[in-house]
């Protein structure tokens, strides 16, 4: 099947019209945008190919989160051919989240307000943030920044991120130093190896971690540091946070 994105149009009229589209979300059980506003022109085909996956919906609700992990993998395992300018691409992102993956946000995202709407199907937040906040973007995003192929387990560091507490993916991948995939398996090899080490992980250290890279990256250029340095410096930190 081809890759599906909103077309400039088409992202015009969902953006000028969110509060009418949330609405009919909620009172629609069988919602479709292009029959909302009539107009077939405001999805379009890319030339890009994607296998037919189809995405984990087996929890009850309230439990929907403990999907992430396995979603995160069938995303990036399929997608992985992306290149990261047409992955920060919001009319490919939207066009998953009102038409081909509806379904699937539905299920993770559903939407009671207009917020709920621009938050995780569109992008309102700063364009590095908002990858990591949208249904469907964050899937492949998360994999992309932490998926490392010299691990046994190359979803280990994914797994650590997004199984303990969900604000330690907010507290990691909505800062722009981690735009650079080294730094964010660095840092998150760092907490992993720690708590190994048993030294308890929790919010308050994630967050205080985040803050230190990204002060690191006025000071250093980060992108010329290797793995190990930034590991090391990483670790460093959290060592002196629990003293």
């Amino acid at each position: 099947m081809k890759i599906k994105y909103l077309t400039e149009k088409g992202l015009m009229m969902v953006r000028s019209n969110t509060q009418y589209i949330a609405n009919k979300i909620v009172k629609e059980k069988n919602f479709n945008v292009i029959d909302i506003f009539q107009d077939a022109d405001i999805v379009s085909e890319s030339p890009y190919d994607l296998p037919d996956f189809r995405l984990d919906m087996s929890q009850e609700k309230g439990k929907e989160a403990l999907t992430d992990l396995e979603n995160i993998k069938r995303v990036y395992n399929n997608m992985r051919g992306l290149s990261d300018s047409l992955a920060s691409d919001e009319r490919l992102w939207s066009a998953f989240t009102l038409v081909d993956r509806y379904d699937y946000m539905q299920y993770r995202w559903k939407v009671n307000s207009e917020n709920d709407l621009k938050n995780r199907y569109l992008f309102s937040y700063s364009a590095h943030r908002s990858l990591f906040r949208n249904g469907m973007s964050r899937l492949w995003w998360i994999g992309r920044v932490t998926y490392d192929e010299s691990r046994e387990d190359p979803y280990e560091l994914t797994e650590f991120l997004i199984s303990r507490d969900q604000d330690y993916a907010e507290n990691i991948c909505g800062r722009n130093v981690f735009n650079n995939p080294k730094v964010t398996k660095a840092t998150i090899a760092a907490l992993l190896d720690s708590e190994k080490d048993g030294i308890k992980i929790d919010r308050f250290l994630v967050r205080e971690i985040a803050k230190y890279m990204n002060l690191l990256a006025g000071t250093y250029l980060l992108d010329s540091m290797d793995y190990d340095e930034l590991n090391s410096k990483a670790k460093e930190r959290i060592l002196k946070l629990k003293e």
